[in-house]
């Protein structure tokens, strides 16, 4: 057998290679630390867990009706408790996703309240639902730090995000957040027909649905089924709210792995904007049939999106009618955000927008953004030859 190759650095041979042993122990003591650290939100559930014996009570229940997931499949949270919650949540807190994990954490929190009525209330009243707004405020500053830039590398590798089309500056992203939020160099997405408001283009990147239960756009809203979606709710009882009724809509969400930014279907005036609505973060009732196998929302229930964090653009075009434009926050994205010239739009500031012009962007989670459409504005989907309209797998 040869012999083992000398040691390139010995604390025996070399006193600064002693030196440095010592300061590599102590930096993996501090990373060892830095990963046992226990977060803000975290903190504050232990002490209102440990206060509150209403709150206690229904964390408790929570965990005894856990449900077993469709086919027979065992949920995670099956045997668990509030100590396992606390685990797994800090190291949600401090997860750096990669391109193929984005949904992984929020997917498994959301078994939690999975037909579980006592979930639901856990997210859904308080103290819970305002400590929820706690955590996704404060993971938000995390993926906002420096310390959450060193995924970018991995993100940056995956050439199935084509990041030639994105502007990447020299001196690189300074957080997760950043990058995320990056820009698509001009001209990457030329727009369709740019002088014909007639014609729409997608708001965003993502899957498309119609909100109806057949592949068309001529449900109405109520859609069938009896499924409905209150206007009132989604655009906060705007005076434009009733030009909607009777009208069709569709949905773009966006996946993880997308551009989040989201951009004007048409040109018109911006009559009326409302950057904050709703203010729920959780509590989608079954998150799996959701997601329904990558077909996002197909034939699915939108009402449930209501009462999630929202906004939206009330856009009057010129020979066209109305068109409501509502980008929502789903599964922790506590951010809507709009671009500074088109907030708190009223009679007094209205504002032109031209088709593909950007309105504003998501951070870090799901979301999605549905356009409605007045009755008889739109009938169908169409597309012209040469247009993408999906992606192959292999």
């Amino acid at each position: 057998m040869p012999p083992w190759p000398k040691p390139w650095c010995s604390s025996k041979t070399n006193p600064m290679c002693k030196n440095l042993i010592c300061l590599l122990a102590l930096l993996l003591v501090g990373l060892h630390a830095r990963a046992q650290e226990e977060s803000l939100p975290v903190k504050n559930l232990k002490q209102l867990y440990t206060s509150n014996k209403d709150f206690k009570k229904t964390i408790d229940a929570m965990f005894a009706h856990v449900h077993e997931l469709p086919d027979g499949q065992p949920n995670p949270w099956k045997g668990k408790r509030v100590e396992d919650l606390y685990e797994f949540l800090n190291e949600w807190f401090y997860f750096l996703p990669n391109t193929h994990n984005g949904l992984d954490r929020i997917l498994k929190f959301t078994l939690l309240y999975y037909k579980n009525p006592d979930g639901m209330k856990f997210v859904l009243t308080e103290p819970g639902r305002s400590w929820t707004n706690l955590f996704i405020e404060e993971r938000g500053k995390f993926m906002d730090s420096p310390a959450s830039a060193k995924i970018i590398a991995e993100w940056l590798a995956d050439k199935d995000l084509k990041n030639e089309d994105f502007v990447l500056p020299d001196e690189g992203f300074n957080s997760f957040n950043a990058f995320f939020t990056r820009d698509l160099k001009p001209g990457t997405r030329p727009i369709a027909h740019p002088t014909d408001e007639s014609i729409l283009v997608s708001p965003a990147d993502g899957i498309i649905n119609m909100i109806a239960n057949e592949l068309k756009l001529d449900s109405e809203i109520p859609t069938k089924g009896r499924m409905t979606m209150r206007l009132n709710a989604l655009l906060n009882h705007s005076t434009y709210a009733e030009k909607f009724i009777g009208g069709t809509a569709l949905a773009v969400f966006l996946m993880p792995d997308n551009y989040h930014h989201y951009h004007a279907p048409t040109t018109g005036t911006i009559v009326e904007s409302n950057e904050s609505v709703g203010n729920r973060l959780f509590g989608m009732p079954d998150m799996l049939d959701m997601i329904n196998n990558g077909n996002v929302a197909y034939n699915k229930d939108y009402s449930v999106l209501e009462d999630f964090k929202h906004g939206y653009f009330i856009i009057e075009t010129n020979h066209y009618g109305y068109i409501a434009m509502i980008p929502i926050g789903l599964q922790t994205v506590g951010s809507v955000v709009f671009e500074d010239n088109f907030k708190a739009i009223g009679d007094s500031n209205k504002k032109q927008v031209y088709k593909g012009e950007r309105l504003g962007h998501f951070k870090y989670g799901g979301s999605t953004v549905l356009l409605i459409f007045e009755k008889g504005r739109l009938e169908s989907l169409t597309v012209e030859q040469g247009q993408r309209i999906g992606k192959l797998k292999n």
